[in-house]
């Protein structure tokens, strides 16, 4: 069994995806396999331990929402003008474009959590 799969019924717990709902799961994957092996060359270790288990479920999570935000936008309309009276107030409705990088360097926004897991280098 590869390491990443014992997170993959997790993740997608954490992301409201019904476990046998299967259309996701190479993004899933994916997204599971960029984490695992940014944590390995991040810290330089050849195996995630224990104690790593929900830093990693919780990056994959923030890695996976990051770099698929269309999956998790909301369905209600935006209100975009109020009146109030003689006053109107319009508001913006641009979307924010957000960038994901590789899998490690997503992995660097957790340094403070993986510190510790870091192994050193001859």
């Amino acid at each position: 069994m590869e390491e990443h799969l014992k997170y993959f019924v997790k993740l997608k717990q954490l992301l409201g995806i019904p476990v046998e709902e299967t259309k996701k799961d190479f993004q899933l994957t994916f997204a599971l396999e960029s984490i695992v092996q940014g944590i390995k060359t991040f810290c330089n270790i050849t195996a995630i331990p224990r104690e790593l288990d929900t830093v990693v479920l919780q990056i994959a999570e923030d890695y996976y929402r990051a770099k698929y935000p269309t999956e998790f936008e909301q369905t209600a309309p935006a209100v975009t003008s109020i009146k109030r009276g003689d006053v109107t107030t319009t508001f913006g409705s641009a979307k924010a474009v957000v960038t994901v990088g590789s899998g490690v360097a997503f992995v660097r926004n957790y340094e403070a959590q993986l510190v510790a897991f870091r192994r050193m280098r001859w």
